[in-house]
């Protein structure tokens, strides 16, 4: 069978992502978008050979362009606009600058921060906001065709629509390899669904493909990737059938890409130990542990964490219309609540397990720790896992009781209603920078971004309407299922 429409469909949703995540790419002031100024410094030391830096309590050092190190006057400061800091560039002498990102692991920045070596200036920040943000768009677009071609429904489409929040685009016009690590649990959920899930003579060798390589990028930019992979796997894989299991330990397919994922975590591990990254210093807040639960619950942290994943902008710093994170919970709480109603009693197994695994361990470890080390969370760190539950959510409904037709009209509603906030959180934050005023006027103010305001602005426009026309064409009710017997998925 031709490759054609599967070549198409991965440029449609590759083009689609890219584009809206180029807009935050051109947009953003330098270190605007979280700890970008940390991973730039690494990246630049990085590319110049040092991926073992001295050493410090606090993270470490790295020998950087004086360029790239500038004062940190409006993060965390709403209030402040982006012109309170130097633009980057116009200094290239060399300079010890610390970084608690100087011992990552220096993979990520070699593949997609590079051009910092030869322009730590905007255009070197820019093109390497673009190179990760094309990395997560391969990701995306792969997991765009498994949804589609490998799935006898097109539910998961609909899960990609709530699964790709703002915040994931924003980092996908970022330096930062947390959203490398949250696109890859896309396209891992993806994989594992259509590999595990659906009825089919053989192995889907094209699904194993993607699960290894999403496994392999998951795990390398942190340690705690191994965490997530070990986690999402053994939700998907526990309980199966013994025919099941004992199938996929016969393929060769899955044996190879399982030796490529194991050596990954080993390396990834490998380097946390010779890397030996230092711990938070421990204080006393002199808070007890009810102080801390009533803040952790009843206040602002963890009601603003749950924000976080949809998209408090900056340095966590920049809240959109409270409109927008009722209409994002909704659309989230509709599928996850409508699988666990309609879903079998392994299927809500399912998807308790990775809701109570994807939150429990980080938060419960804040709960204990936050006297001492302070509240560490933000939504994001939790996206890696939780981009899973709209996916597994509406697979379940739909392999329980809802027709194509009514998972077609599920899609394009929420895409209608969620699309336009992108280009929403967009506008405000732009407005934030330029202004210190949070609005939806980003032309008025003492800062614009270094390639005018028009840019980022026509690019997100046109990643909305590509990601329409991708949604609604994939939407559609197919004639006959496609769950292709050998399909090569472009991009793996």
């Amino acid at each position: 069978m031709s490759d054609r429409p599967a070549t198409r469909l991965w440029l449609l949703s590759f083009i689609g992502f890219w584009v809206l995540f180029a807009g935050w790419a051109f947009a953003s002031p330098y270190n605007g978008p979280p700890d970008e100024e940390l991973h730039a410094i690494r990246a630049a030391g990085v590319m110049r050979g040092e991926l073992l830096p001295p050493q410090d309590p606090k993270g470490g050092t790295q020998l950087v362009p004086k360029s790239l190190d500038r004062e940190w006057c409006f993060p965390q400061k709403v209030t402040v606009p982006a012109s309170c800091v130097a633009e980057p560039g116009g200094d290239e002498t060399l300079a010890r600058v610390h970084t608690t990102a100087a011992r990552y692991n220096p993979v990520y920045y070699a593949v997609t921060a590079w051009p910092l070596r030869f322009w730590p200036s905007w255009p070197g920040i820019v093109l390497s906001r673009l190179l990760n943000g094309a990395a997560m768009a391969a990701l995306l677009a792969c997991a765009m065709v498994g949804a589609v071609r490998w799935v006898r429904n097109r539910a998961l489409v609909t899960g990609v629509v709530v699964a790709v929040t703002p915040m994931i685009a924003h980092l996908g016009g970022a330096i930062n390899p947390n959203g490398v690590e949250i696109a890859a649990g896309v396209s891992l959920f993806a994989a594992l669904i259509a590999l595990l899930y659906e009825q089919r003579e053989g192995i889907n060798r094209a699904a194993v493909a993607l699960a290894g390589v999403s496994g392999a990028v998951m795990v390398t930019p942190r340690f705690i990737g191994a965490a997530w992979f070990v986690l999402i796997l053994f939700v998907m894989l526990v309980p199966s059938s013994k025919a099941r299991l004992r199938e996929l330990a016969r393929s060769g397919t899955v044996r190879r890409w399982s030796v490529v994922v194991a050596v990954a975590i080993v390396a990834s591990v490998a380097w946390t130990l010779v890397a030996s990254t230092v711990a938070p210093t421990a204080t006393d807040h002199g808070m007890s542990f009810m102080q801390v639960l009533r803040s952790a619950i009843v206040d602002d942290m963890w009601p603003n964490v749950a924000n976080q994943m949809v998209g408090v902008m900056g340095w966590a710093e920049t809240l959109m219309p409270r409109l927008i994170y009722v209409a994002w919970f909704m659309a989230a709480g509709l599928l996850l609540l409508g699988g666990l109603a309609l879903g079998r009693r392994v299927d809500r197994w399912r998807l308790l397990a990775l809701f109570f695994g994807t939150f429990t361990p980080l938060l419960g470890l804040e709960l204990l720790t936050a006297n001492s080390v302070g509240w560490f969370n933000q939504g994001r760190y939790f996206l890696t896992g939780a981009v899973g539950l709209p996916m597994l959510a509406t697979y379940v409904m739909a392999r329980n009781r809802l027709t194509g037709d009514q998972i077609r009209s599920i899609t394009r509603m929420l895409a209608v209603i969620l699309l336009p906030v992108h280009l929403v959180c967009l506008a405000y934050s732009m407005s934030r920078w330029d202004s210190g005023l949070v609005s939806l006027n980003p032309f008025n103010g003492s800062w614009h971004p270094p390639y005018g305001v028009m840019l980022p602005l026509a690019l997100e426009v046109l990643g909305v309407v590509l990601l329409y026309v991708l949604f609604f064409r994939t939407s559609r009710v197919p004639a006959k299922p496609v769950v292709e017997e050998e399909q090569h998925l472009v991009g793996v």
